[in-house]
């Protein structure tokens, strides 16, 4: 009943927020939305960080950590990528015949690209260890309570079904392509396959696997949430394997670009919640801008869906 409730205060936010966006609050105000959001999103990153700090012997447990978020990760993509190249072989079968779509485009060093994908990821993992620091080293958060990641979760939440009305996207063009609309039933049970490995590498039961890579890349998502059910150390777990899910997209979305049209989906299921938005101009960019359509689609209704699975497995 809990866990019911819960979800339906997650599915409230995010309604709420498509309501606010559709009926009272102006287009022109997007951009703000968008920078409340970011803020947002660093705060909760901010205060998991504070809430893994107060676990005991946390500091000891950093190590396996790591560890256990590099094995969901890989778990969760292999287990993505496999299932998703079957299925491109069942329902697309005409793909390797097409030609490679890579825009003409500008590239700059090896070591400049590399930091620029590597950057992001570094600075909200700052974020993170700088609030365990914090909560470590001084007395500053002595007043924390984990009632206020609840708050900022809903708001944030809120601020994604206002960014989801404000992209005002036309899905018509999905279903002259049926199949497309499976992408996300691809991405969900490859992750999952993946998933049931992970126990084999780590302490963790497969139940808390597959509700650890339940965040399909939304890092900010799925860290946090875990963490407000009252599992910090999951919680974290979880934060690094979804980043990790996000950085990892993009040097495998380049690379199946490189491949070929075949490879599409591979690409797109491994990038998860994120096709909608930091993996969108890669996927468009390897695959063609006739993708735009079915990337932002499956990064929709991944986005959905994440909050509504995360629960249902702690």
């Amino acid at each position: 009943m809990d866990t019911i409730l819960y979800l339906g205060r997650l599915t409230f936010a995010l309604i709420l927020g498509m309501v606010l966006a559709r009926f009272f609050v102006n287009r022109k105000f997007a951009r703000m939305i968008s920078v409340a959001q970011t803020i947002v999103v660093w705060a909760l990153l901010f205060f998991m960080g504070v809430n893994t700090g107060n676990i005991e012997g946390i500091v000891s447990k950093l190590g396996t950590i790591g560890f256990s978020a590099l094995a969901c990760t890989l778990c969760g993509v292999l287990g993505t990528i496999c299932i998703s190249f079957f299925a491109c072989k069942i329902f697309n079968r005409n793909a390797g015949e097409q030609p490679i779509a890579i825009a003409p485009r500008k590239e700059g060093s090896l070591v400049r690209r590399i930091w620029d994908i590597v950057k992001e990821p570094l600075f909200l993992v700052g974020i993170v260890l700088s609030g365990m620091f914090l909560r470590l080293a001084t007395p500053l958060f002595n007043w924390f309570h984990s009632s206020l990641i609840s708050y900022l979760l809903y708001a944030m939440l809120a601020f994604v079904g206002m960014g989801l009305v404000f992209q005002n996207t036309n899905f018509k063009g999905m279903f002259s392509h049926k199949e497309l609309l499976l992408l996300p039933v691809f991405t969900i049970v490859g992750t999952y396959l993946g998933a049931l490995f992970v126990p084999l590498l780590t302490s963790f039961t497969i139940k808390e696997s597959l509700g650890i890579v339940s965040g399909f890349g939304w890092y900010s998502l799925s860290g946090v949430l875990i963490t407000d059910l009252g599992f910090p150390v999951l919680g974290s777990v979880s934060f690094i394997s979804n980043l990790l899910r996000e950085s990892l997209s993009f040097f495998l979305i380049p690379f199946f670009g490189r491949l070929g049209k075949q490879f599409y989906y591979p690409a797109v299921c491994t990038a998860g919640a994120t096709s909608m938005d930091v993996t969108l101009p890669l996927l468009s960019t390897h695959f063609g801008s006739s993708t735009v359509v079915s990337n932002i689609y499956h990064g929709v209704i991944m986005s959905l869906v994440a909050p509504l699975l995360i629960p249902l497995f702690f």
